[in-house]
């Protein structure tokens, strides 16, 4: 499953802080949804990379959750 793999979450997080510097240099970001979607999307890749690497400094599997 692609959502399982950390390197999904850091594309992800690529593509919204590349969105984010297009945004900014395009004046994309006085729009409120262009601003909104950016934001989620970073946060939301962010979220799943620290959630991922602090639960397995713990020897948790933050990844069970989301199997079948």
């Amino acid at each position: 499953m692609i959502v399982t793999n950390p390197l999904f979450w850091f594309a992800l997080l690529a593509i919204g802080v590349v969105l984010l510097f297009v945004g900014k240099k395009m004046d994309l970001l006085n729009n409120t949804a262009y601003a909104a979607v950016v934001s989620v999307v970073i946060v939301v890749a962010y979220f799943h990379i620290v959630d991922h690497y602090l639960m397995e400094m713990q020897g948790l599997d933050y990844w069970y959750l989301f199997r079948k």
